[in-house]
């Protein structure tokens, strides 16, 4: 593979290694590609401080009383405006190319703005979708991008008719290679001594996860009345922080919240007998969630462990599990069909984790971080 010799400056809402799905992504994408860090969320400094990242926050404030600041070239962004000085400042290496990975429309702006200062390439990775990216000027910015580059094949569809681009590459997170070689599970008989252990990975969010995830708390806590040792653990932030705050402390349920570092997944894959994957059954919300990738999918595959999918067929995620004959999907609305099919699993566990073994070398390779860079390098080096 050749590999790029150049710089290149890396625009985004979340640094890369920041405990989230954007944060993980970028870790995994840019790990073998020399790059400078520009991150817009000043909810990230305290991290971004510790690597390194430049931050410039856009948007700013827009009080009068940042005028003054902005005119000394002090920040970034002042009422839709941008500071040469600043990024003069900041910036002043000489960059091959700017690649924006961004879920809002504010930090492309300014990602577009950056690379036509430097008369430079603009690659946009739009790692979620917003209704504000299909309204000018932002689609104008999408059509004209040197490279258009979406986390789902939906979602690569969905922009495909909206820009009329037949040029979108998809590229998503991938798995690295320490998550095909962690144990086995224990394997059973299950009980007090080695419980059966469903998990979550990943943020819970009540505009994506609601109106599903308590069905999973709901059909758990009524297999627990006659076999209490079966147990769901939930690793990652919640938004809002008191979304399922009435079920994660009820017994049976543990949530750890972030687990720092992000290595520390691996034990935590380890100690899991299946995985479990909510999308929500709300149309309005799922309208949404259909173009979203959850980022540990690649991972969960990897790992060699049942996945339990419970959501509207049109997600990405069921895509991906249906056409590589992967998971146990649900996709009605259905606590007693959860029940069933937890029931089953835990009954049929070993003849479960052989099938689940047999994916296809073909298929893992697709989903590794390997062939994650190797796309991404080939995209850079065709700008």
């Amino acid at each position: 593979m050749t590999h790029l010799s150049s710089n290149l400056l890396l625009v985004t809402e979340t640094p890369p290694g920041t405990p989230n799905g954007f944060g993980v992504t970028l870790e995994c994408m840019f790990r073998e590609i020399d790059h400078q860090v520009v991150y817009t969320d000043a909810a990230f400094k305290k991290f971004g401080d510790k690597l390194g990242y430049v931050l410039a926050q856009v948007p700013y404030h827009p009080s009068g009383r940042f005028l003054l600041s902005f005119l000394a070239g002090q920040i970034p962004e002042w009422r839709g405006k941008y500071s040469s000085s600043w990024l003069k400042k900041h910036l002043s290496e000489k960059f091959s190319s700017v690649y924006a990975f961004v879920y809002s429309t504010e930090c492309m702006k300014y990602a577009h703005w950056i690379a036509n200062k430097s008369k430079i390439p603009l690659v946009v990775h739009l790692a979620d979708h917003s209704p504000e990216f299909e309204r000018p000027p932002s689609a104008n910015i999408l059509r004209c991008a040197t490279k258009l580059v979406c986390i789902t094949e939906e979602m690569k569809s969905m922009y495909e008719q909206t820009l009329g681009r037949k040029d979108i590459e998809v590229l998503q997170n991938g798995a690295e290679q320490a998550c095909s070689e962690i144990a086995s599970p224990r394997p059973p008989p299950f009980n007090e001594q080695n419980p059966f252990i469903l998990c979550f990975m990943g943020g819970l969010f009540s505009y994506l996860h609601g109106d599903c995830i308590e069905d999973v708390f709901e059909a758990v806590s009524q297999i627990r009345k006659k076999t209490p040792w079966i147990e769901f653990h939930l690793y990652g932030q919640r938004q809002p922080q008191h979304f399922l705050e009435d079920l994660v402390h009820a017994d049976g349920f543990t949530h750890h919240g972030i687990v720092m570092p992000l290595d520390r997944k691996f034990e935590i894959m380890e100690k899991a007998h299946c995985f479990v994957i909510p999308s929500s059954f709300n149309e309005e919300k799922h309208r949404h969630y259909r173009y979203s990738f959850p980022t540990k999918l690649p991972e969960l595959i990897a790992s060699g462990r049942p996945i339990l999918s419970y959501g509207p067929t049109e997600t990405a995620t069921n895509r991906i599990l249906e056409t590589n004959n992967i998971g146990l999907r649900i996709h009605d609305r259905s606590v007693p069909k959860l029940v069933d099919i937890l029931k089953n699993l835990i009954n049929r566990y070993e003849a479960y984790t052989i099938k689940f073994n047999q994916i296809e070398p073909n298929v893992l390779e697709t989903f590794s971080a390997n062939s994650v860079r190797i796309k991404l390098n080939n995209i850079l080096l065709s700008n």
